[in-house]
């Protein structure tokens, strides 16, 4: 079998140094090549790298960029961002560019050779200190598309979830400082919004679709 062709991406010569000779003890790991910068990196494209160890902070582009022209230039090749950034926006622009995997320089070695052993079989990694934000994200993301969806405001869903906690029209009117009359309004709009005959059935079906 053939080694996973490696072009390491990072800003700092130590780091380079030290990824290059993580990688070199295994037998089924070659590095390609190195890079400190993104025109570097894109350059370094033409070694057809399988797997580019890519750090998100870059002199010049930043990681995400070149990720996306990486993307572009060698589809084939799957990027994992290795940073020391614990931050779930990176995450998400690093995989929204195609980004394969995101791991904290923290990450201990074995982790590093394993991830990028399964990258090169398509599978994605996430550091697990960094999933629980990234779902987070992903569930924010999902409410609101299926807000989107069922054509209701903000307002609507705030409603609802105070039908789900069991509110009644005087308290929904004392958090929302509308009249009960607007409230019984609401309540009307949203169960017709939702496609539900009483209360009960449109906080149901809120709760099915995921708005709260």
């Amino acid at each position: 079998m053939d080694a996973i062709r490696v072009l390491i991406v990072d800003d700092h010569p130590m780091v380079r140094r030290g990824l290059k000779s993580l990688l070199s003890s295994y037998p089924d790991i070659v590095v390609v090549g190195e890079a400190g910068d993104g025109a570097s990196a894109l350059q370094a494209a033409g070694l057809s790298p399988e797997v580019i160890l890519l750090d998100i902070q870059l002199p010049g582009l930043d990681g995400v960029e070149v990720a996306r022209q990486l993307r572009r230039v060698i589809p084939a090749a799957k990027i994992i961002a290795l940073t020391a950034y614990e931050n779930e926006e990176y995450v998400l622009k690093a995989m929204r560019a195609g980004a394969y995997a995101y791991l904290l320089k923290s990450t201990s070695d074995e982790t590093v050779i394993e991830a990028i052993r399964l990258v090169h079989q398509g599978k994605r990694i996430l550091s697990p200190t960094l999933m629980d934000g990234v779902l987070r994200q992903f569930q924010t993301l999902a409410q609101t598309q299926a807000r989107y969806e069922s054509g209701l405001s903000e307002e609507d869903v705030r409603v609802l979830a105070l039908i789900a906690q069991g509110a009644t029209n005087e308290e929904i009117a004392s958090e929302t400082h509308w009249s009960e009359r607007t409230v019984k309004r609401e309540i009307e709009q949203i169960m017709s919004k939702l496609g539900a005959r009483n209360r009960a059935q449109a906080a149901a079906e809120a709760i099915k679709r995921g708005l709260v």
